[in-house]
């Protein structure tokens, strides 16, 4: 073959032009990405609206309990009697954790947190969890220099959480769940994702799906 000649040639997915001592590369430019920033708040939002969880970027979002189930495994599967790996909150954010290895965060309220608590442990990967009105079982605060943890005042479910840093929720009567909210205290911690750019609006925001 002349060394003028030209040819097409595919390599891992990449598509070249070789000739007139030169090599091309047409392979498609990959698309260009914006930060996409979310806070937590709506991030529980999202996955009590799918039912179970939400990805952002490294960080999976766990729904407490809103289900008949969920109600079922509260009394029979936490805090300190029964197994949590057998709720099907766990089950669905297992599932959800390893068809998606990118993520390297977990946070959760109420059941969905004691859930994240109990991925974090699990698996090695997830590197960090945060929680809101989790039932956790530390009554004397043994805790409270290593965890991310977050609680309302005066809520029953997260009441023996001695190591959960404590809020005061000035409306209480705003929200369904009263105290055991989440919205006031999530809305200060974010998560970030990489997104293409043709998600990005014209007003600036950005349109997300899961």
């Amino acid at each position: 073959m002349k060394i003028n000649d030209v040819f097409h040639t595919k390599f891992k997915n990449r598509t070249f032009s070789i000739g007139n001592n030169h090599v091309y590369d047409y392979s498609p430019a990959k698309p260009k990405t914006v930060k996409s920033i979310m806070n937590d708040k709506e991030g529980l939002k999202r996955a009590y609206q799918n039912g179970h969880y939400f990805i952002h970027g490294d960080t999976m979002y766990i729904a407490g309990s809103h289900t008949g189930r969920d109600w079922y495994d509260d009394f029979t599967k936490i805090p300190i009697w029964g197994d949590l790996r057998e709720s099907e909150r766990y089950q669905k954010a297992k599932g959800a954790l390893l068809e998606n290895p990118q993520v390297k965060k977990v946070v959760g309220h109420s059941l969905g947190g004691s859930v994240a608590l109990e991925l974090q442990k699990d698996y090695k990967h997830i590197t960090g969890s945060r929680t809101y009105g989790a039932p956790v079982w530390d009554p004397l605060g043994k805790q409270s220099n290593n965890v991310d943890r977050y609680r309302n005042i005066f809520d029953p479910v997260s009441s023996l959480d001695g190591s959960a840093k404590t809020y005061i929720k000035g409306n209480p009567f705003n929200s369904w769940s009263l105290t055991h909210d989440y919205s006031n205290i999530a809305e200060k911690f974010t998560s970030d994702a990489d997104i293409p750019e043709s998600q990005t609006n014209p007003d600036g925001s950005t349109t997300l799906y899961g």
